[in-house]
């Protein structure tokens, strides 16, 4: 039982007062070198942290180190705690009673700022969104905005269309935010239901997201006096949501805000739209069984050297362009730089050597920044004059670099002025905390440098003063000597005392000798006790003032950062589509997709020994809008489905792509029907989660769409699951628009559907080519037009290692179901130990004579064994 307040000693009373205003978080409360954790705190803490709980006052407690709190922190907001940390904010030495503590900081998945917290290859966002009934048009309208505090990247958008919902849901597995903010309101809708899958969900009071309270906390975090140079004072949703967001910011971070770069208002139109299914299921950040970034489309594409240029790449993949032109630019900045080797080897050997501006700027906000951060900065800013010259001086004679380039060179700032007010402040190798000092060099602040020759030359002064005063007063036993309690003192033997100068102030007497000060050694004993503490306070305020200095100039830097990181994309396409042979890909507004030889991008860096099998690819919403693939597991009918949605998605980013010839119409969207998984958590099977999946696509799949569906119907039976993938092939056939199409990739196992080529418009048959030998199949891997005459789905079981007997039995009931099937069930189990007609039946042939031969023999044996 928790005592009563007027029991509780004043540093209990201070916690529980300050613990009122966080009931939601856990409180880090600082108490000399440990954070504490009291009372519920505790006890949610601890299993977490793995410390030791104790009590305090019969109050639960446990503590960490302040120094190392870091990965504490870390272990929290992984299992979705927020962390309230509590400083003390004014010195021990100098309080009247409690020390005051305050909270300067709620760290939340989506503030996290964190250099050892956050993935230096992803974007950590915080998230607010607002929904908005519209009563004219009955509709749903949505305002999203989002920034990542660590880099300053601030983003809005709006989706107000007839397909709100839905569309939003895609742009927001593609934002993949690590926290969302929605209207107090709101909580325990189906939205915020609908939201937990994808980060944490918090909460902020409503009139927050009231347009003119939003606007007003938006124009005052730009510093601006209107929205109209921002393109974004018509876009009342997406204010209304930044807004919010800001004030989030405010309540959490207490102190100032990170510098944010413009808030950068976009449509979602302006690029293709990527469901989290799709995501998933093409590998392209991720991979599909292990979760890592091994094995996956980013692996392959991202060679960058930067941090900051791995995130943009990361973006690109997810957010691929559906403005050709757009495209194009890119496609010729690449180009330059694959023309250019020698520059391209030159720059990336400058970018291994920079460091990530955007999150050390942030840093600098917030009081996180470490000295030897502001020396990676000021190294990054020495290499700019570097890079920007190997630009201007192109290898190959060409008459005009390309736009792109141009822009880069225009955007590659020099900062002079940043370069030698550091160089001439911070050591050459600093230490990593500035509250240890010998972090300002030697010669920047005269007033330091005296102080820090006293506090590391005590000894040598005082063995020198000693000698001077016994020069002086002719005493050769005279010594200078220490004690806490009466400071530094001269000692005199009462042999001596007579000899004693008059400026000799007597301090203490023993029973020998009697001490003495002297005004000189009062003051350097003043000197000497508070040279330290001066000298790290005044390297904090040297610090602080550099930092300020800085942060003055954070939009060039946040400039400079975002150049350097489109630099470092660029040449990465380059070099990956150099060393893979990559082609480059004509863009069109038209609807064709054709591929000549196209290449699996992670595959073909995977195989070992071998080499990988190219196809062509024709599809074009029309005359081939769907494309039936019928052939065996294990053939590379997948592996052929997933290539041509890397290649269209490396097209569309601006990459080269795997294949010896490439023309892309623009595709919006790209959906993907592929695997058996089932969602226990929500209830669903195997097959209600291929079902909804389905009909996500049937619903937003438009003209440009490029679906991949595989195996629709299979988890049911097989008359159900056959007459749902014909309904769903006749459906994108049927649904066309001035007859354009979805482009459908279409994979099964229902031989059935191969029927529809020439029955349903638009439906061509392939085929993955498989050759037999010797009652054995070998996979050609090379896709064919027409249907594949058979699944082999028993030898593909005989590669897997199923036992003999198992694979014998498959083929007798095979051949009957090929026969009679009415006869599956007549048959007597041969798994019955022995059977007599065992060995015979496994030297049954089934590729060496028609079905009714067999079954011919099979009634022969029959009738012997019953006789």
């Amino acid at each position: 039982m928790k005592p009563e307040k007027e029991s509780l000693t004043p540093l209990m009373q201070q916690y529980q007062a300050i613990k009122q205003n966080y009931k939601d978080a856990i409180l880090f409360f600082r108490l000399g070198d440990f954070y504490e954790m009291f009372g519920d705190d505790a006890l949610k803490a601890s299993p977490v942290l793995e410390v030791v709980l104790t009590k305090r006052q019969t109050v639960p407690m446990c503590g960490i180190p302040y120094h190392s709190s870091s990965s504490y922190i870390s272990k929290l907001i992984k299992k979705g705690f927020k962390v309230a940390i509590c400083e003390q904010v004014e010195e021990p030495s100098q309080a009247k009673g409690i020390v005051k503590r305050d909270v300067v900081r709620l760290i939340t998945p989506g503030t996290l700022v964190e250099d050892n917290l956050l993935d230096t290859k992803k974007n950590n966002y915080l998230l607010a969104i607002y929904p908005h009934a519209n009563i004219k048009s009955k509709t749903e309208e949505i305002g999203i905005a989002y920034l990542d505090i660590s880099t300053g990247e601030f983003y809005l958008t709006e989706i107000t269309d007839d397909k709100t919902l839905s569309k939003s849901k895609l742009e927001l597995n593609r934002i993949n935010p690590s926290e969302l903010i929605l209207p107090k309101s709101l909580k325990g809708s189906s939205l915020e239901h609908d939201l937990t899958s994808l980060g944490a969900v918090n909460f902020i009071e409503d009139w927050y997201f009231e347009n003119q309270q939003a606007k007003e906390t938006l124009l005052k975090t730009l510093n601006a006096n209107s929205l109209k140079s921002f393109g974004i004072e018509d876009k009342t949703l997406a204010v209304s949501s930044s807004g919010a967001l800001l004030k989030y910011l405010e309540e959490t971070q207490k102190t100032a805000l990170p510098p944010l770069r413009p808030p950068k208002f976009y449509s979602t139109d302006e690029y293709m739209l990527l469901d989290n299914t799709a995501i998933d299921n093409l590998e392209l950040v991720e991979n599909l069984s292990t979760k890592k970034r091994e094995n996956s489309l980013l692996e392959i594409m991202d060679n960058t050297a930067t941090s900051m240029g791995s995130r943009l790449m990361r973006r690109y993949l997810l957010q691929p362009l559906t403005n050709a032109e757009k495209i194009k630019m890119r496609q010729k900045a690449v180009k330059f730089f694959i023309d250019e080797g020698i520059m391209r080897r030159q720059i990336q050997d400058l970018l291994k050597n920079t460091g990530d501006l955007e999150r050390i700027i942030s840093r600098i906000s917030s009081g996180l920044v470490m000295p030897r951060e502001i020396i990676a900065l000021k190294d990054t800013l020495i290499l700019i004059p570097q890079i920007k010259n190997i630009l201007t001086h192109p290898q190959t004679v060409i008459d005009t670099s390309p736009e792109i380039i141009n822009h880069i060179i225009t955007n590659l700032v020099e900062l002079p002025d940043i370069v030698t007010l550091v160089t001439k402040c911070i050591a050459e190798n600093p230490p990593a905390d500035i509250s240890k000092g010998g972090v300002i060099k030697s010669g920047y602040d005269n007033n330091l440098d005296e102080l820090k020759k006293i506090a590391h030359n005590a000894k040598e002064y005082l063995a020198e003063l000693e000698q001077k005063e016994r020069r002086r007063t002719g005493i050769n036993s005279l010594k200078i000597g220490y004690t806490s309690v009466f400071g530094y003192y001269l000692e005199i033997t009462k042999a001596n005392l007579q000899s004693v100068p008059e400026n000799y102030i007597r301090k203490q007497t023993l029973v020998n000798a009697e001490r003495f000060i002297t005004q000189e050694l009062k003051e350097y004993e003043e000197k000497v006790l508070t040279a330290e503490e001066k000298s790290i306070r005044i390297e904090q305020d040297i610090f602080s003032s550099l930092k300020k200095t800085i942060l003055s100039e954070s939009a060039k830097l946040h400039i400079l950062s975002t150049t350097i990181a489109e630099l470092d994309v660029f040449i990465s396409f380059a070099k990956i589509a150099r060393e893979n042979n990559y082609c480059l890909p004509e863009i069109t507004n038209a609807y064709t997709i054709e591929i000549k030889d196209g290449r699996h991008p992670v595959l073909e860096k995977k195989l070992i020994g071998k080499s990988f099998v190219p196809n062509d690819t024709l599809i074009d919403g029309n005359e081939n809008q769907i494309i039936l693939f019928t052939g065996p597991n294990m053939a590379g009918k997948s592996t052929y489905l997933r290539q041509v949605a890397l290649i269209t998605i490396m097209a569309q980013t601006g990459s080269y792509t795997p294949a010896a010839k490439a023309s892309i119409g623009i595709v919006d969207k790209i959906f993907t029907r592929m695997g058996a998984s089932d969602n226990l958590a929500g209830g669903e099977s195997t097959f209600m989660v291929e079902m909804r999946e389905t009909a996500s696509i049937l619903h937003n799949a438009t003209q440009r769409s490029l679906l991949i569906l595989d195996e629709v119907g299979r988890g049911t039976s097989t008359s159900d699951g056959i007459s749902i993938a014909r309904a769903v092939l006749e459906y994108f056939s049927k649904n066309r628009k001035n007859g354009i199409g979805p482009k459908v990739l279409f994979a099964t196992h229902y031989f059935e559907l191969t029927e529809l080529a020439g029955i349903v418009e638009g439906i061509k048959n392939y085929n993955v080519c498989i050759k037999e030998w010797q009652d054995e199949i070998v996979f050609i891997h090379k896709v064919v037009p027409g249907p594949s005459d058979k699944s082999y789905g028993i030898h593909v079981a005989k590669l897997a290692g199923l036992p003999e007997n198992v694979i014998n039995r498959a083929k007798t009931i095979l051949i009957e179901l090929e026969t009679n099937p009415s006869n599956l069930y007549n048959q007597p189990s041969l798994f019955q130990s022995p059977h007599p007609l065992q060995d015979e039946i496994s030297k049954i042939d089934t590729d060496k004579m028609t079905p009714l031969e067999a079954l011919e023999i099979i009634s022969n044996w029959k009738k012997r064994y019953e006789k």
